[in-house]
């Protein structure tokens, strides 16, 4: 089980069955309907098939491995214990969660989901006394009577499923039931930690209304697959079918497991076709109507990656279309992926939920990976991808950004995405055209999202991934990381108009949800690659406003030399027009023309800051200019974060197109210190031969 466990918290934190395969398509249906949501349903669907002997120690090993796994991930949170049963009240309820519900709750994220984390850990530690043979009776009724406080107050319309707010499941002021307007929550980030917690107790502690309001709520997110539900696609399969495996262990129905399982085999394959959700030739994952991302966004604790070949032997496991899926999503991912030489953490390029900082725990916080549970299942695959992409990702001693020491370039073409990695730094470059969307900005958590583009996935967590929020500029975006730190926690602070690495008619866009979640406008926008140089381009018509359009070409060469052509640049507005060379946080020192400064300044011909030097083609019109700033940002202008407002010292440097009839270019060396940027830009000599295509 563990890769499709891998493959499910990778893409977050699967309807055909055999003849042979007896689950309860009726029950499902019967759990999804519109009409009703009843015990009695569920009932049907866990007593559908009698396991034999032989399917019995099938389950029964698997949820041994399942536990094993589940209780490694959670058993470091133990220290808390003491002070969760002491603030648990008579109830069963926690005085610090939030517990606004139904259309009054906040749709992201939804705080009410934090009522069940506690009870996981709980959990463990009793089912680990479970197994001493010692009792905790004070620690199983606390337990209980936070699971029953819940289940006695869980919605009863099944229209609020997925319609909440809705006629069929309106908005009440007085509304004392759990539900949220967003369906993720209800569907999946509220049941996955449910049925974890129920199966870490365990029927011999659960009563049977305990266990049966588990199997309702599990098998009515399960139902989303007999429904057709619209958001049942990519990384929601993996997550729902994770739910009805669990499920299904719980209940000891081996045909509802098989049935699950065969759901994320079915997903777990390669899917090519434009817009596509799944994984891609190229070594991406397309998801959210064509947004890349990169594998993953960390999903709950519950899903650790420590869950360790849960199904190998056993009829479950993944057939060789599966496995070389994953590998092909994982020697994709292995370039998507930055190290923060500062802190020593693994972070991936353009994660989801850009609006929160690194300390709220979201996809912006880590990769979300267990490497060392990759490397088993490479081994027990015999897949030298995944062996050496966990291998490599481990080392703790860098200092630079460069991650695994891979050097090269790759084109991502399904998702206009281009990596260029040298042997200190890694550049990123994020395109949209016709067959691609430039941003999404959904449950209120992208205040200032135009042009973002979103790279790792939902709301609960997951390069799937990226809550559906957050994301970063797609019209060009040009990422270079050196230290790994250089645009951490700095959204909240900067200026959205000056993205890196993007030509933009400054303020003339308002940077709304209305101006996100647009396809191209041009199918003229893509790269090609040898393995270690690229080529890039892109035409670019403002889908938005339909007031500015440019053409740019990026050349990654040889020798750490990255060369930038603009031409083309038409606006019909009244508004500068800028291309940036990066907005990051400032290090210091600041090289203008070959002497040291600080502060703003206008009309420079070469800069070097941060181990990245720029120089202007020497026939180039326009000039350099830059600023170091200190800025302050609110994190709760830009999303839903509650985190104190962010103070960073901010390097912004630009080109400013005085005449849109000239074309520009400029070379950037990155990974060099100062003496090398002054010694390769004076003999570094490249000809145009033309700038006006």
């Amino acid at each position: 089980m563990l890769f499709s466990l891998i493959f499910a918290s990778l893409l977050s934190s699967v309807l055909v069955c055999s003849a042979a395969d007896a689950v309860s398509q009726a029950a499902l249906a019967s759990s999804a309907s519109a009409s009703s949501v009843t015990t009695p349903a569920i009932s049907a669907t866990t007593s559908s098939s009698q396991p034999t002997a032989t399917s019995t120690q099938v389950i029964n090993l698997i949820r041994d491995r399942r536990l094993t796994s589940t209780i490694s991930g959670l058993s470091g949170s133990n220290n808390g214990i003491t002070g969760w049963l002491s603030s648990l009240d008579s109830d069963g309820k926690w005085p610090d969660v939030n517990y606004a519900t139904g259309c009054a709750a906040q749709r992201a994220n939804w705080p009410a989901r934090d009522h069940w984390s506690p009870w996981q850990v709980l959990g463990t530690v009793e089912f680990q006394v479970s197994l001493s043979m010692l009792k905790m009776p004070v620690l199983e009724s606390a337990i209980l009577l936070g699971m029953r406080w819940w289940f006695d107050r869980d919605f009863t319309n099944p229209a609020c499923l997925d319609n909440g707010g809705s006629a069929s499941c309106p908005c009440n002021s007085t509304e004392t039931l759990l539900w949220n307007t967003n369906w993720y929550s209800n569907v999946i980030g509220v049941p996955q930690l449910v049925v974890d917690a129920c199966l870490i107790m365990g029927t011999d502690i659960l009563l049977e209304a305990d266990e049966n309001h588990c199997m309702l709520m599990s098998t009515r997110s399960y139902g989303a697959f007999a429904r057709h539900a619209s958001y049942m696609t990519g990384a929601n399969i993996l997550d729902v079918a994770k739910i009805g495996i669990d499920a299904g262990l719980l209940s000891s129905n081996e045909s509802f497991v098989a049935d699950a399982y065969s759901k994320i085999h079915q997903e777990l394959s390669i899917k090519d076709g434009i817009m596509a959700d799944g994984i891609r030739s190229d070594g991406s994952f397309g998801t959210e109507a064509c947004s890349i991302t990169a594998i993953t966004v960390p999903s709950t604790p519950t899903m650790s990656w420590t869950s360790s070949l849960q199904q190998q032997g056993t009829e479950f496991s993944a057939d060789s279309a599966s496995k070389t899926a994953l590998a092909n999503l994982f020697d994709g991912d292995k370039w998507m992926i930055v190290y923060n030489a500062i802190n020593g953490v693994l972070h991936w390029d353009f994660p989801r939920f850009i609006s929160f900082p690194v300390i709220d725990g979201q996809a912006t916080a880590d990769i979300g990976m267990n490497l060392t549970a990759v490397e088993e299942l490479g081994n027990e695959w015999m897949s030298s991808t995944l062996t050496e992409f966990g291998a490599s990702l481990k080392g703790d001693n860098l200092t630079h950004a460069n991650a695994g020491n891979l050097i090269g370039n790759r084109m991502f073409y399904a998702n206009d995405y281009m990596v260029h990695r040298g042997k200190e730094y890694v550049t990123t470059l994020k395109m949209f055209s016709s067959r691609t969307k430039n941003t999404e900005c959904t449950n209120s958590e992208n205040v200032s999202s135009e042009m973002l583009v979103m790279l790792h996935m939902d709301d609960s967590s997951v390069v799937y991934s990226t809550s559906h929020s957050d994301s970063i500029l797609s019209d060009g975006v040009l990422y270079t990381y050196l230290d790994g730190n250089e645009y951490e926690d700095i959204a909240a602070a900067w200026d959205w108009n000056l993205i890196p690495g993007i030509t933009v008619d400054y303020n003339a866009t308002l940077l709304s949800c209305s101006s996100s979640q647009f396809t191209g406008l041009q199918a003229f926008v893509g790269g090609v690659s040898d393995g270690q140089v690229g080529v890039a381009v892109m035409r670019y018509l403002n889908p938005a406003t339909l007031s500015l359009s440019w053409q740019k070409v990026w050349f990654f060469l040889e020798d750490d030399v990255q060369h930038v052509m603009v031409a083309n640049i038409s606006s019909k507005t009244n508004a500068p027009v800028y291309s940036v060379l990066d907005q990051k946080r400032y290090i210091g020192p600041l090289v203008v023309d070959e002497y040291e400064t600080v502060g703003s300044m206008t009309g420079a011909r070469s800069l070097w800051h941060g181990n990245v030097g720029y120089v202007l083609d020497s026939e180039e019109s326009t000039s350099i200019s830059y600023s170091v700033e200190e800025k302050r940002g609110n994190w709760s202008s830009i999303g839903i974060s509650t985190q104190p407002p962010a103070d960073v010292t901010l390097f912004t440097a630009w080109l400013q197109h005085d005449s849109l009839n000239t074309s520009s270019s400029y070379t950037a060396f990155p990974g060099t210190d100062v003496d090398t940027f002054r010694s390769k830009s004076r003999q570094f000599s490249l000809q145009s031969a033309q700038n006006d295509a």
